[in-house]
């Protein structure tokens, strides 16, 4: 595959980039306060949960024998109030946002008043039960991923301690243990106890599948963006330095069966920068690396070397198929049509030097021959093509 990032698809990058690393499309990059208002509408949705489970039963008077009414009552209303501060706090959230007290403060309210209705919801149902469990664990990793660490465990180790102690008073039996429950039997049992933690927890599991799987798939992404990033050149938007680097290397340790290195240096840039100032310098590198982009095949390679220094891998080429492809180059490079802001025309050239690989040779050291032609080519006059020969070198010595 062609090494090699045209202009538009550039663009489109940048504006991946910025998508992904820069603006709000990213849960990870959300504001503190978009945060909350996610994990409000979670808590909402939690309690809403909760309070359908109790409606049913209230509903369903064969179940009663296994609850606690009073308290199931009881707690029904302590769901609805706590649905309604949680809707009411989204309105600071996306109102007063740019408040810096509630940017400061109401992270850590609203994460408070989340943990103590789990943490009371946690108690009813058993605070060793597998909802509770679950909950707690998931609210623990995705409050870690979502949040500061300050905020998480400001909340959290005052909710750890405070489950652990009602566990141990609930098996010390100062405290009854689920007491929204009256079991006749052990817990795993009894079905209405077992299709009741079925549905607690189903729904905290999805919701967390579907926020990690969301989380993680844009990291993964925003990975891959930023390795693409840095690859590139950011001017020409064809490979880098480095990135060549990569590529020789491989070769080394993955020879194919032949290929050739061309090096290209622009002829009298620093003139083009001076005279015409470095807007068109940058232009005319950007046209160059265009015009090399197009030309070599789906195969090859073509990175910036240096500052006006160009490098094509053509990748199982002879020696005469190198010579057309930077031949064609050459052509279209001096072709190329760019004008100064007066409207006078530039003239673009460039010297090429080509070495063949061979089986001795290692790519650092095709990479020395290469640049030795690519000299000879501009020791002759410039705008030329010259390919490394050992004897042609010898006799440019002696001469």
């Amino acid at each position: 595959m062609k090494q090699t990032f045209s202009p538009n698809l550039s663009s489109s990058l940048q504006k991946k980039i910025a998508k992904y690393l820069i603006e709000d499309e990213v849960v990870m990059n959300w504001s503190v306060l978009n945060k909350c208002i996610l994990m409000l509408v979670l808590a909402s949705l939690v309690h809403m949960i909760w309070i359908a489970w109790k409606v049913f039963v209230l509903l369903s008077p064969e179940l009663w024998h296994w609850i606690n009414l009073p308290l199931l009552k009881f707690q029904l209303g302590l769901n609805i109030l706590s649905l309604l501060v949680f809707i009411g706090l989204i309105y600071p959230c996306s109102v007063w946002r740019k408040n810096a007290a509630v940017q400061q403060w109401l992270p850590y309210l609203c994460v408070a008043i989340f943990i103590i209705s789990l943490c009371w919801d946690g108690y009813i149902i058993g605070v060793l039960s597998p909802a509770t469990m679950i909950s707690y664990i998931s609210l623990v990793t995705v409050g870690l991923v979502l949040f500061n660490r300050k905020i998480v465990y400001y909340a959290l180790i005052p909710a750890t301690l405070y489950l652990v102690l009602c566990g141990y008073l609930s098996l010390q039996n100062h405290l009854p243990y689920a007491p929204i429950f009256y079991l006749d039997s052990l817990p795993y049992q009894n079905m209405f106890w077992v299709v009741t933690m079925m549905y607690f927890i189903l729904p905290i599991l999805i919701t967390c599948l579907i926020l990690f799987e969301i989380l993680l798939s844009q990291w993964r992404h925003r990975e891959k963006l930023i390795q693409h990033l840095s690859q590139i050149d950011p001017l020409t938007h064809v490979l880098n330095r480095r990135s060549i680097s990569d590529c020789l290397e491989r070769l080394e340790y993955k020879p194919i069966t032949s290929y050739a290195l061309v090096l290209i240096d622009l002829d009298h840039f620093k003139r083009i920068n001076d005279q015409y100032g470095h807007d068109k310098g940058d232009e005319t590198l950007i046209k160059v690396s265009e015009i090399l982009s197009q030309i070599i095949r789906d195969s090859d390679v073509v990175g910036r070397f240096g500052g006006e220094e160009f490098i094509l891998i053509l990748n199982n080429s002879s020696l005469e198929k190198a010579k057309i492809i930077a031949e064609r180059c050459r052509q279209a490079i001096q072709q190329l049509q760019l004008t100064s802001d007066v409207g006078e025309s530039i003239r673009v050239t460039a010297s090429f030097g080509i070495a063949l690989s061979n089986a001795q040779l290692k790519p650092q050291q095709l990479l020395s021959q290469a640049d030795k032609a690519m000299y000879q080519a501009k020791a002759c006059g410039r705008n030329q093509v010259k390919c490394y020969q050992e004897e042609f070198l010898s006799e440019a010595k002696l001469g």
